[in-house]
């Protein structure tokens, strides 16, 4: 079946009021519409007679003295009236006797049409002009009409003018109104309800009563007072109730834990909650090992007492990060909420099993307990609490096989991966305290002297006498964040060998160190660097950082002021591997950086294929920067190399990493020799 998506009644509200607003904002304007023109028409027509009224007389008097001069006057004023187009005189005998103005065409565009359709009635007024009267004894007659066009295009247009306005108030009190209304239906209405529907979420099934749901000053005397009173009443009955049953039927005997019954239930809401909230959760099944023993050799009184204390145990660890519960015999089931991966379920249960061996007093008698405990996770494992609980005992069996005190996933892979996982960590922890940690450099050199002009830190753990690669140490290390201390030691190093060679030789070259996205992402990276650079007395610009691009596109912006505090310090700052991403040709412009790094992916393809290697290179000069070509390994390739103008190599072709005794005997000791000599 199709799951219903939530939707806000706060945005059901706010949809309504603004449709509803949004109406009658329409309704009135269009009212507004209709009483605006009736009265711009009306206006119009008053206009109308009162200019003709006005220029009545002297047309008379220019038309009755043949006086041209006093007529065209008399019409440059009409003409200045608003939206008059053309004005005429003509006489009697329909002979034009003065005119202003053009006729205009008021036909065509959609203003036009519109001032067509209201003002067309109005588009033209005229006057019959008679004789004045007081020059003989005859009555007036007629001696020629006044005739008046006006721009039906410009009255629509200052028709629509003050409508714009008019109906953008309307939009604005409609908003206001709507906004209003929206607060008030929020703050009296949907808010009380949220609020209540956050208190059924904080329900606890074991104990409703805890948590009653919230009464509302404003609302005593509603159905909302009223519907939340009687959920109230509801949840102290059923919890009373509750507690009276779940006493007999949910609790084991012995321990007080919740007996199966109640684990499938708690486990079922468990599920609920992971589901809505896209979580995970684990199911850890324990079996004491020997307590059939315990039981043989110190009778069944004591095995009780036994398993009492063992569920305390188990209550005290857990705490409130989950639920215990005893399944019967020597079986306990741990369920914890919100498990976030593998390797965390992985350490719980590894700190469950220390606890575990802690001697309990039985008596004259101390009993050093162990266990074997199988993991399920949801929804990995199964997505009901039968199936988990299943799966978790056959992981339980599988630990058992293996030995006393050992725990197993489910899936195998999973178990292998956490044990592994698990033990890098603690190792590289013991390797960090015991300083097994060093560090080889690998030369930057010209390609086209064979001038040492830098070299790149790579840090190496020296285990039982052997090396371990990074490749194997370094990915548990970003998972776990132990990469941090880590990486800090690898600049602290870096810092002192620098100051060794100053003291030393009288002279220093460049030491690039790798920076991971998760140390780069610290907030006290730049401080560490330079507090390092100031304690060990060393020039900032020999001490390069090198970043991915991973690291910059996680989020630029921070990225950008990390690199220009760094930078603005005096430090080198070089982008490594680039060119595997895609991002950060749209932002290099931006970087503050001044070494760029062709990775050894593109490198590998030269001569054959060099369209990327050629493309960066064009960048990186086009921008000033430092090019360093990583991974060369052949003469083709430096020969390429060379013809298009990339000055820094590095790789295998000249040199692999080489310890630091042995880096100083090949680069450093030799220069120090010659000034000697």
């Amino acid at each position: 079946m199709t799951k219903t998506r939530f939707k806000s009644l706060t945005f059901k509200q706010t949809i309504l009021v603004v449709l509803t607003a949004l109406f009658f904002a329409i309704a009135i304007f269009i009212l507004e519409v209709f009483l605006v023109v009736k009265a711009g028409t009306a206006e119009l027509k008053q206009d109308q007679q009162e200019l003709l009224d006005s220029v009545e007389q002297p047309l008379e008097n220019a038309l009755w003295g043949i006086n041209v001069e006093l007529g065209s006057q008399t019409l440059e004023g009409i003409m200045k009236v608003d939206h008059v187009a053309s004005a005429e005189v003509l006489q009697d005998d329909n002979v034009l006797f003065v005119q202003a103005g053009e006729s205009m065409s008021n036909k065509g565009d959609f203003l036009a049409v519109i001032g067509n359709q209201l003002f067309g009635p109005y588009e033209q007024v005229s006057r019959p002009l008679m004789s004045p009267s007081g020059f003989d004894s005859r009555a007036p007659e007629l001696i020629g009409h006044l005739y008046i066009s006006y721009n039906t295009r410009e009255l629509a247009q200052s028709l629509f003018d003050q409508l714009k306005l008019s109906f953008f108030a309307t939009l604005a009190r409609a908003l206001f109104i709507t906004l209003v209304l929206s607060y008030i239906f929020h703050r009296f209405l949907t808010q009380p309800i949220a609020k209540i529907g956050e208190a059924i979420d904080q329900i606890d099934p074991e104990q409703p009563d805890n948590a009653l749901l919230p009464t509302f000053s404003n609302h005593k005397d509603d159905e909302l007072g009223l519907v939340t009173t009687k959920l109230n009443q509801i949840l102290v009955q059923f919890s009373q109730t509750q507690n009276k049953l779940r006493k007999m039927a949910t609790r084991d005997n012995l321990t007080g834990l919740p007996n199966r019954t109640l684990l499938l239930e708690t486990i079922a809401l468990a599920i609920q909650r992971a589901k809505h909230n896209q979580q995970q959760m684990a199911l850890f099944f324990i079996d004491l090992d020997r307590f059939k023993n315990i039981n043989d050799s110190l009778g069944h009184a004591l095995g009780d007492q036994f398993l009492v204390k063992v569920a305390g145990l188990l209550r005290r660890f857990v705490g409130n990060k989950g639920t215990v519960a005893r399944l019967g015999g020597d079986e306990f089931v741990i369920m914890q909420e919100h498990i976030r991966s593998a390797n965390e379920a992985a350490e719980f249960v590894g700190q469950l099993l220390r606890q575990l061996q802690s001697p309990i007093k039985l008596e004259e008698h101390a009993v050093h307990p162990a266990a074997s405990v199988g993991i399920s996770i949801f929804p990995d494992d199964g997505t009901t609490a039968e199936d988990l609980i299943r799966h978790a005992d056959m992981a339980m069996y599988s630990a058992k096989a293996a030995g006393s005190n050992q725990w197993a996933f489910f899936k195998q892979q999973m178990t292998e991966k956490a044990a592994v996982m698990l033990r890098t960590e603690a190792s590289l922890h013991d390797a960090i305290i015991n300083d097994e940690f060093l560090l080889h450099l690998q030369p930057k050199l010209d390609i086209r002297t064979g001038e040492l002009l830098g070299c790149e830190a790579l840090i190496r753990w020296q285990r039982d006498g052997r090396l371990i690669s990074p490749m194997t140490f370094i990915p548990v290390a970003e998972e776990t964040g132990i990469i941090i201390p880590i990486g800090r030691w690898v600049l602290e190093q870096s810092c002192k060998i620098l100051s060794k060679w100053q003291k030393l030789y009288g002279k220093t070259t460049i030491i690039a160190c790798n920076v991971s996205c998760k140390q780069f992402s610290s907030s006290s990276l730049v401080p560490d660097i330079k507090r390092l650079a100031m304690r060990y007395q060393i020039d900032p610009k020999l001490l390069e950082i090198e970043i991915t691009e991973t690291s910059l596109m996680n989020d630029i912006e921070p990225a950008i002021d990390k690199l220009r505090q760094l930078k603005s310090a005096g430090f080198g700052i070089a982008v490594d591997d680039f060119g595997t991403g895609y991002s950060s040709l749209s932002y290099l412009r931006h970087l503050p950086i001044t070494t760029l790094k062709i990775d050894r992916a593109f490198i590998s393809d030269l001569p054959e294929d060099s369209a990327i290697a050629s493309t960066i290179l064009m960048l990186g000069q086009q921008l000033k920067l430092n090019i360093v070509a990583e991974g060369i390994e052949n003469e083709a390739q430096v020969k390429w190399l060379q013809q298009h103008g990339c000055v820094i190599g590095q790789g295998f072709y000249y040199s692999k990493p080489l310890s630091l005794e042995k880096f100083e005997q090949r680069y450093l000791v030799p220069t120090a020799q010659k000034k000697s000599s």
